[in-house]
């Protein structure tokens, strides 16, 4: 039977790896926010568990580690601290190129186009000799 998708196949990897990447930043947006406005409410997990009738297990969990939590209970994990997820999809082509390195370290490590400079005459220096007891290169001529 012969593929008649549309789409590429995507790799186990690649699929993984996404999964991931979007548990990590929604636990990272998830938990800053907390971390904020328990700051700035001057609230704790149990007031949080309280509100929406949660085990204060559940709530230890979800601000532990990024696990596979439902929308649900980030919904109303969020809707306790008055707030919602503001959700955007980006497609690949349009995100900015990663900034691998910073522009000055590239500039030092990418090697300058040179200008090809015009071959010297037979009359050019030869050689460089160190003068006895100088540190200073003396250049000599040709001869």
């Amino acid at each position: 039977m012969e593929n008649t998708s549309k789409l590429s196949p995507v790799s186990d990897r690649d699929i993984s790896y996404y999964q991931r990447r979007n548990q990590n930043r929604l636990f990272e947006t998830v938990t800053s926010f907390f971390a904020e406005e328990a700051e700035r409410l001057e609230i704790s997990k149990k007031d949080i568990c309280t509100a929406i009738r949660r085990d204060p297990a559940s709530i230890t969990r979800l601000l532990s580690t990024p696990n596979n939590v439902t929308a649900d209970t980030i919904s109303s994990f969020l809707l306790s601290l008055g707030a919602e997820m503001d959700y955007r999809v980006v497609r690949f082509s349009e995100r900015a190129p990663a900034n691998e390195m910073h522009p000055l370290i590239e500039r030092v490590l990418t090697p300058k186009v040179e200008h090809k400079q015009k071959p010297r005459s037979k009359q050019a220096f030869e050689s460089i000799r160190t003068s006895v007891g100088s540190s200073n290169p003396v250049l000599e001529p040709q001869t």
